[in-house]
């Protein structure tokens, strides 16, 4: 056994010697050097050694339908083993000439190889001698079609790429996409169907395959372009299996289609002067939560464009902010969806007004101007001013005749009404105190209650429960009313963080998902957004029993 064992140690160390020592080398072939347009044929790139990547060279004045494909096989042939890789690309060319393929390279050991170059010769009428690909030729072809022959800038077209296919295709992709200047392209979902038809005496398949979203933002003209479709084809192979069938394989082919021209139209002139460039079927809306207020409540404004329009580049118009209000930075919302009815959703601004002042106050009246695609004009809508009542007896009133332009006057409140004047005189101590033996008992008294943290806890059997402690604390400020009600429960929800070691400064969903499980991380941020924004604007109390409620259940599982 020991002799088989070394014998066998030789051998590979023999077989290493000769895969490793041969010299290295990198050749590249095609599978046709003269070829024609929109004809695929394989460039392959072979190396002798199973060390180094292959870097393959740009394609210039060439499209890659598909690829890269890679294959690897090792011989052993009388005692001499072999290896070989490969790595093969199918492409296309894009014009007529005569090119010269780069070298690929390699880096082996320290050393850089380079393969030959690859001359490559492309005519439009060059013959195709093989009966599959000439028959592949003619397997399918692909037109595009648009929604619209003239838009305005702005107005969506939906392009559709229908394909008649003659035999079985598959793997249809648009090698080439198409590209404009100054638009907006969004490719659409959309459930491929397929129907039968008569083609010029033949039975096809008419399949529409793919569907882009097109928005143009300049006057124009859009199309002419030809793009490169890719397909898989089934054709017979001229032999038979077994049981004598006909044997098929798929081969590459790829056809072309020229996107009609489309006019894009600039925008009448005569546009109103609050006009922003917002184009189609279009609604602006303004909500309000509520107009009357009482106690500690807020108001919140949402203002809304909606329906069907260049959403891409549309802007929201900002609120026209009424007085007596502090006006929060605005929250942003959107719900864009793309279709071949366009581009459809909303986009909008949430407001968060805090009264600061008692009494009636204005929504300002708002005017919106947009280019209507279906009447081809432009058309603006208007909001009617609002009212917003005040009637919070805490807050102060607005004195008559102010206008609230500049700083809003309070009312003068008499605090007292024994307070006649104030003394302006300098108040001396009738006598003199000595402070110093006050102070120096305070002092030990200190040191004596900072020495006594350290000592050892007494009563070790009664322990206190914290978690108890602090629900009580949070539930009775809630059932008091209290003002701090909400920084109650904030720091209760700090002093839990901080136990399981996260502070409330560095509090992020990622950090609370390290504890708790999701849902137990979201209900807890959502808490803490609550509490602070309390601070700033006070919730209703219809409100309250509901955080409480959510605070009680989170407080069980923290």
């Amino acid at each position: 056994m020991k002799k088989i064992g070394k014998l066998l140690l030789v051998c590979a160390v023999l077989l290493h010697g000769v895969a490793f020592g041969q010299n290295a080398t990198l050749t590249a072939s095609c599978s046709k050097t003269t070829v024609g347009l929109n004809e695929p044929f394989r460039i392959t790139f072979t190396t002798n050694t199973r060390k180094g990547t292959i870097t393959p060279p740009s394609f210039d004045k060439f499209i890659v339908v598909s690829g890269p494909y890679q294959s690897s096989q090792t011989q052993i042939i009388n005692g001499r083993m072999s290896s070989q890789r490969s790595i093969a690309y199918e492409i296309v060319a894009q014009e007529e000439g005569v090119f010269t393929l780069p070298p690929a390279k390699m880096k082996v050991s320290g050393q850089e190889l380079e393969s030959n170059r690859l001359k490559i010769t492309v005519k439009a009428g060059a013959k195709r001698n093989n009966r599959a690909e000439r028959k592949a030729k003619e397997s399918f072809n692909v037109r595009i079609l648009a929604s619209k022959k003239s838009v305005y800038v702005g107005e969506p077209i939906v392009l559709k790429f229908r394909a008649t296919l003659f035999d079985p295709v598959r793997d249809l992709s648009i090698i080439q996409a198409p590209n404009f200047e100054n638009v907006l392209q969004q490719q659409l979902e959309f459930k491929q169907e397929s129907t039968r038809e008569v083609v010029g005496n033949k039975m096809a398949t008419v399949l529409d395959f793919d569907k882009r979203l097109i928005l143009p933002n300049k006057p124009g003209t859009l199309g002419g372009q030809e793009l490169k479709i890719s397909g898989q084809v089934q054709v017979p192979t001229g032999r038979r299996d077994f049981f004598n069938m006909p044997l098929t394989k798929f081969v590459p082919q790829v056809a072309t289609a020229k996107i009609p021209a489309v006019k894009i139209k600039p925008l009448p002139e005569g546009a109103p002067e609050d006009f922003q460039g917002g184009v189609g079927e279009l609604k602006l809306v303004r909500e309000i939560s509520r107009k009357e207020v009482s106690g500690s409540e807020s108001i919140t404004i949402k203002l809304r464009v909606e329906g069907a329009g260049n959403f891409n580049t549309l802007e929201v118009p900002e609120l026209i902010q009424p007085e007596g209000f502090d006006v929060y930075d605005p929250k942003y919302n959107e719900n864009i969806r793309y279709s071949e009815r366009g581009i459809r959703g909303y986009k909008e601004y949430e407001y968060l007004l805090v009264p600061q002042y008692r009494g009636s106050f204005i929504v300002p009246e708002m005017q919106w101007s947009y280019f209507n695609t279906r009447t081809e004009r432009y058309e603006t809508i208007s909001i009617a001013a609002d009212t917003l009542n005040v009637e919070n007896p805490a807050l102060s009133g607005v004195q008559e005749n102010s206008d609230l332009e500049g700083a809003v006057k309070r009312e003068v409140k008499t605090i007292d009404d024994d307070i006649r004047y104030l003394q302006d005189h300098r108040f001396e101590a009738e006598g003199k105190s000595n402070l110093y033996p006050w102070t120096l008992a305070l002092l030990v008294l200190a040191g004596l209650l900072w020495l006594w943290q350290f000592a050892p806890e007494r009563r070790q059997g009664q322990k206190v429960n914290w978690k108890k402690s602090q629900l009580k604390i949070v539930q009775k400020a809630f059932d008091a009313q209290e003002e701090q009600r909400y920084g109650t429960m904030l720091n209760a929800l700090e002093f839990a963080l901080v136990k399981k070691g996260i502070h409330l400064e560095q509090v992020r969903l990622e950090a609370l998902e390290n504890v708790y499980d999701t849902p137990t991380a979201n209900r807890i941020l959502r808490l803490i957004e609550h509490c602070n924004m309390a601070q700033y604007a006070p919730i209703a109390a219809s409100e309250n029993v509901h955080h409480l409620t959510e605070f009680e259940e989170v407080w069980e599982q923290i």
